[in-house]
């Protein structure tokens, strides 16, 4: 008789208590909370994350995928076979893949219950590809939607693909468009900034492409970063060498744009440290960034963007937490080398690994769902 009476208590909670409750669940543990009686299921919240999940490397023949929530510090799988493929590539919570078919797909937020899968042109009709011998994981390198397709029907799709050149792609269209640059060198990266895709090329050229504006298709250079930068303020043991080995743009919480460069020590097991400067287009000046409050930065081997976190979030800030890819020469041909995700204190230039993996690089998903 108490049993009966405790279940009907729990299911006669205030759904504004209910409601406060399930805000606090990472979407896994909102699913379970909704299943628990009708009450519940009304009274909790839509669904949403507040903080990234990191998709794990891919199990080769899986059809379950696992992900990792920084909110509750748990692995979570979820039965996704529309996920099997070869390449994966995120943003805005949508996540691209690519198959040997050399078909393009993009799937709406692989943690969603409900699947939405929009078809994209396939590689042989970006321009001036004939023809590829064999599949090649890396022919796209970066993934970069305006918007959610889910909220705007006028989204649009950039890739930095083939030799680093950026390909454009609308709803309705049957090919993708070439992006033509002033220069030639291949990019680095390219997001979605202020109404226009923002790109850095390999010497650190910044372009603009207006793709609602007059000349969609054309990119200008819009800044170009300063040779030399101040010295380090966290350095390493004197002598120690370092290169870049990824640079990155990231819109900031408040609407800047920031250039990250993430550097490593040549002859280390894993040693990174990062440099992060905010550029004025309009007075055409950078300056470091030293501290960056209540913000971390999320940076990957596709998807990077910027969150304000609080003590709920589990997230520290300040932080740079990001994605890597280590190679060592008997890896190279086997299984794709060391990954992982550490997190970076901008403070003091210390480093933390905290996921580790194998093959794949593991992947951010946006939260915007």
């Amino acid at each position: 008789m108490a049993s009966t009476s405790m279940a009907r208590n729990w299911a006669e909670l205030p759904p504004e208590l209910l409601q406060l409750c399930s805000q606090r669940l990472c979407p896994k543990n909102l699913s379970a909370f909704r299943a628990v009686c009708h009450s519940w299921q009304s009274a909790a919240v839509k669904e949403r994350s507040d903080v990234p999940w990191l998709m794990l490397t891919d199990k080769k023949g899986m059809l379950w995928r696992e992900f990792f929530c920084l909110s509750c510090q748990q692995v979570h799988k979820k039965f996704l076979p529309e996920m099997m493929a070869n390449g994966y590539f995120s943003s805005r919570g949508w996540v691209l893949t690519t198959s040997r078919d050399w078909e393009f797909r993009m799937l709406k937020t692989p943690m969603s219950r409900y699947s939405h899968i929009i078809k994209l042109p396939n590689w042989n009709k970006f321009p001036n590809i004939e023809d590829l011998p064999f599949f090649d994981v890396e022919f796209v390198r970066k993934f970069v939607l305006s918007d959610s397709p889910t909220t705007s029907p006028d989204y649009k799709v950039m890739v930095i693909y083939d030799n680093g050149q950026l390909g454009l792609w609308k709803p309705g269209e049957e090919e993708w468009t070439a992006v033509d640059s002033p220069t030639d060198e291949k990019n680095y990266d390219v997001i979605y900034y202020k109404g226009s895709f923002v790109a850095v090329d390999f010497e650190n050229r910044i372009l603009r492409c207006d793709v609602d504006g007059p000349t969609p298709f054309e990119a200008r250079v819009v800044f170009q970063m300063p040779q030399r930068l101040p010295e380090f303020k966290h350095e390493y043991p004197p002598g120690s060498l370092w290169y870049v080995n990824q640079v990155f743009l990231v819109q900031s919480t408040t609407g800047s744009l920031l250039f990250v460069s993430l550097q490593e020590q040549v002859a280390s097991t894993i040693t990174f440290r990062f440099r992060v400067l905010e550029i004025d287009l309009d007075t055409q000046m950078c300056t470091e960034v030293e501290n960056l409050g209540n913000t971390s930065l999320f940076l990957g081997h596709n998807s990077s963007f910027s969150l304000e976190v609080d003590e709920d979030h589990l997230i520290k800030p300040n932080c740079i937490y990001f994605t890597y890819v280590r190679l060592s020469s008997s890896q190279f041909f086997e299984d794709g080398g060391d990954t992982g995700m550490g997190i970076y204190h901008l403070e003091n230039g210390t480093v933390e690994l905290h996921v580790e993996g194998k093959s794949s690089p593991l992947l951010w998903i946006e939260p915007c769902f």
